[in-house]
């Protein structure tokens, strides 16, 4: 056997370990938060946090997420949350706001399947929108306003999804989408 070929797969496997560390870490944290800190929580905790990360990495794979995107997407994503929640709510205690619903087709610059993926799922999370297809670079979003610009919101997004899974967010130009 070649001696290039034998170390291979030890040069792969402390990054492997490193991404299981930092996906054992942010689960514990999750949970510390979840349990509110609580210490005797570990005993039920520990298991999950480590059955977790495990998960995570067969299930994922060779992918792994930026945790400085995701502690940059977290505070935006929790501020267009109650922004919409806000909104979501004044609509519905005065119903003379007029709702205009319906789907509007956006283009999509993220380069992978799995980062369209989760772009979909979060704005199924936001208040007044809901992901109703994904169709390769388009997504079409259920709106309770179609006033609202859709693509201006999708293209806000995208780049902070891209740093979520280390992407590089140098995108196409979305005009060369919808030509």
């Amino acid at each position: 056997m070649p001696a290039n070929t034998r170390h291979a797969p030890a040069a792969r496997e402390p990054a492997r370990w490193q991404d299981g560390l930092r996906r054992v870490l942010l689960f514990a944290v999750l949970w510390w938060i979840l349990a509110e800190g609580a210490v005797d929580s570990l005993v039920v905790g520990v298991p999950f946090v480590l059955l977790g990360a495990w998960l995570s990495l067969v299930l994922w794979g060779g992918r792994s997420l930026s945790l400085s995107g995701l502690a940059r997407f977290l505070p935006w994503f929790a501020y267009q949350s109650l922004a919409g929640a806000t909104d979501v709510a004044m609509r519905a205690l005065r119903p003379a706001m007029p709702l205009y619903p319906g789907l509007v087709r956006c283009c999509l610059r993220l380069p992978t399947e799995g980062s369209r993926i989760a772009l979909a799922d979060v704005v199924s999370m936001l208040p007044g929108t809901l992901s109703a297809d994904l169709d390769g670079e388009q997504l079409v979003i259920h709106a309770l306003d179609t006033r609202r610009d859709m693509q201006e919101m999708v293209t806000d997004l995208e780049p902070r999804i891209a740093a979520v899974f280390g992407l590089d967010a140098s995108f196409r130009d979305v005009a060369e989408n919808t030509a």
